[in-house]
């Protein structure tokens, strides 16, 4: 889609729907761009509102023809809701959402946004009605033999409106980083909405190269011969059952002079999840392909850091593998061996979520030192019966990095839910037979449970477990996250990483000249 930023007149811009988000409760007024556009409609606006037959609750529409008054054909009313300070850009992302939707299904090419009065910035601004109307107007085409509304109707371009030279600017650079993280977001939306019969490990791995390809990334592949001369015998045990090879996918953001400590983001990529040999019941099992939501959302979080040239260095890996039941499919009562050397007895064959993180994780801690430890991963069913939909389960063992996760998911609407983790868990996880066990017993805590047995191979590291099942997926579409895989975690990790202090310019350029010298 073309986003474009124009210093237009609402009644002058050429567009097929001019959009005019209100708050509930607004009025026109006397004064300002909606009461200048309301008289040049000879108080059409106006009437709307004092009349109630527009409120503007959130995302309720109105849609009103011009008849010549002004350029745009129709001005489309869209509902902010009540005006909360911390909740403004979320319901200005929903409205755009809705605003685009809504002129899709006109069969509208063009779409005009006339910016509220809002206490953000105007990057801030811009960003959100970007990330709004790209998400919002997201659709799988690839496996479609016949159009559908959505493919019939296509919005071409998106147009923003600046009130002067300064405000264009700012509303340029929030509508690029929106741009850049609505594609990012896409990206994992597609990967978890396709068929596992396509997204296999080999898949992800070539994604992965892709990504290297078109952006500053580097990428590094391990195959299995690798991966047994590191001893990563859970997640070979977990890829055993299945004919397809498992792949462990090492992208790297490194900008120049960034040479520290990185920051090391870890996905499942479980690319089917059958259950294996503990299969799963049939009726849904058709939605475990998204069970590589967090090594979708870690892909994607690369891509975007690449594309922001984010200053700091940051790592991202992907275990990826399917779960599948076969004469070679690990067994329950089976001793895996952990690349860190701690062994696993295996109970449930269908809790290998974090039988694969557990050798991605103590390959992390190994290779990269690193700063911080944050993986996502669909873990648990546990964590939807705990939290449902609203928020994803977090636990660690970095505080300060947990708060920058919990503030960050207040700011940008993908929210996290701490839960604890104290050391009775670990007592569960106890095994007569080897080291660990992969469950507990029974289905107390679960989730928690799932995050003790991942902290077994972070050692000292700090570290923070993301459970994402609840988030990953929705059957219910909502404005700007239609039905299906919803790419959560990529906006929370930008958000999250953006609000670290910047790294020091000295120790940078020190680094730099360093590096020039040798």
């Amino acid at each position: 889609m073309l986003i474009e930023i124009k210093r237009d007149k609402p009644e002058a811009v050429a567009a097929d729907v001019l959009a005019v988000p209100l708050w509930q409760g607004a009025t026109v007024g006397t004064r300002g761009a909606t009461a200048q556009l309301d008289a040049r409609l000879e108080g059409l606006i106006g009437d709307y509102i004092e009349s109630g037959d527009f409120k503007g609750t959130l995302n309720s529409t109105a849609l009103l023809r011009t008849r010549g008054m002004i350029a745009a054909p129709r001005v489309l009313l869209i509902g902010l809701g009540e005006k909360s300070q911390p909740r403004e850009l979320e319901h200005l992302r929903q409205a755009s959402a809705s605003a685009a939707t809504t002129t899709r299904k006109l069969g509208a090419a063009s779409l005009a946004v006339l910016p509220p009065a809002i206490s953000a910035t105007a990057s801030e601004l811009a960003q959100a009605v970007t990330e709004g109307a790209l998400l919002g107007l997201y659709t799988l085409k690839k496996y479609k033999t016949v159009d559908d509304e959505a493919s019939q109707n296509a919005l071409e371009q998106l147009i923003l409106l600046a009130t002067s030279a300064s405000a264009q600017k700012e509303l340029q650079r929030g509508a690029e980083r929106g741009q850049v993280i609505a594609e990012a977001v896409s990206l994992a939306r597609d990967l978890g909405n396709s068929p596992g019969n396509d997204i296999n490990p080999s898949y992800l791995a070539t994604t992965a190269q892709t990504l290297a390809e078109t952006t500053s990334l580097g990428c590094r592949l391990l195959d299995p011969s690798e991966m047994e001369e590191l001893n990563m015998g859970c997640l070979l045990g977990v890829a055993q059952g299945s004919a397809q090879p498992p792949a462990f996918i090492i992208l790297e953001h490194t900008p120049r002079g960034a040479n520290g400590t990185p920051i090391v983001l870890v996905g499942k990529g479980l690319t089917f999840d059958s259950g294996g040999i503990s299969i799963k019941p049939a009726g849904g099992m058709e939605d475990m392909k998204m069970d590589m939501s967090g090594g979708a959302a870690v892909l994607g979080t690369m891509q975007a850091l690449a594309r922001l040239n984010y200053p700091r260095r940051v790592v991202g890996l992907v275990p990826a593998s399917e779960n599948l039941p076969s004469g070679t499919a690990v067994k329950p009562g089976d001793i895996l061996r952990a690349m860190s050397g701690k062994t696993v007895e295996v109970i449930n064959t269908d809790a290998e979520g974090r039988l694969i993180l557990a050798d991605a994780l103590a390959y992390a801690v190994e290779k990269y030192k690193p700063a911080c430890i944050i993986d996502l991963a669909t873990l648990t069913g546990a964590v939807v019966v705990a939290l449902g939909s609203q928020a994803t389960g977090m636990m660690g063992t970095d505080d300060d990095m947990m708060t920058r996760l919990r503030e960050a998911g207040e700011r940008c609407a993908e929210r996290v839910w701490q839960l604890p983790l104290f050391d009775e868990y670990s007592k569960q996880i106890k095994s007569d037979f080897a080291d660990i066990k992969n469950t507990g017993s029974g289905r107390e805590a679960g989730s928690i449970i799932g995050g003790a047995f991942l902290k077994e191979f972070v050692g000292d590291t700090p570290w923070v477990h993301l459970d994402i099942a609840g988030m990953a997926w929705t059957r219910e579409g909502k404005p700007y996250v239609p039905k299906g895989s919803t790419g959560w975690g990529i906006r929370l990790l930008l958000e999250t990483l953006e609000s670290m202090p910047a790294p020091d310019a000295k120790a940078r350029a020190k680094s730099r000249a360093k590096a020039k010298a040798s």
